[in-house]
């Protein structure tokens, strides 16, 4: 039996909103819902995160976008890996702006629960590019690409941000 059969690891899902103006329904163009890869290093970072004494600075506080294909092309860019520690190629780079607990229904509540929800939402004059690849990042991180623990990684089909529209994340880890 393998260790993750008796701890399971963390596990993500992601919706991803290309839209004008506010998020709306009425107002999305491109979207997006996936499970996401949670990388080998995250289990490191959320130890380091629970043992007393150390000084391993916040959770996950940014979220990164990349034009990165790897071995891929803009429709299908190379499969994320475990492995990764950065985005192949980072563009832009912005703070999480909202951390929200869910119940077991996907409903916000004030009650702590094992289920976390990071939105982030990039404006019209953010992140503008050929998009293809994100991450989550935390610990020591700043808004420097780059900087930081990964914790999670996802590759999509390109998604051409411009001007026009903004980019909306929501991303929901169950531990």
């Amino acid at each position: 039996m393998k260790l993750e059969d008796i701890f399971p690891f963390p596990s993500g899902f992601l919706s991803i909103y290309l839209h004008k103006g506010p998020l709306k329904n009425d107002q999305i163009v491109q979207e997006f819902h996936t499970k996401n890869l949670i990388v080998a290093n995250a289990s490191k970072f959320m130890a380091k995160r629970m043992r007393p004494g150390t000084s391993w600075g916040a959770g996950i506080t940014h979220l990164e976008v990349g034009t990165g294909v790897g071995d891929g092309t803009l429709q299908n860019p190379q499969a994320p890996s475990s492995l990764q520690t950065v985005l192949r190629t980072a563009l832009a780079r912005k703070p999480i702006t909202s951390w929200t607990y869910l119940d077991t229904n996907g409903q916000a509540t004030s009650t702590e629960t094992n289920i976390l929800q990071l939105t982030t939402t990039f404006l019209e004059n953010e992140a503008n590019g050929s998009l293809v690849e994100m991450g989550m990042f935390g610990g020591d991180a700043t808004n420097t690409l780059g900087s930081g623990q990964i914790f999670n990684y996802k590759t999509v089909p390109v998604i051409n941000k411009t001007n026009e529209y903004q980019l909306t994340f929501t991303w929901k880890i169950t531990f």
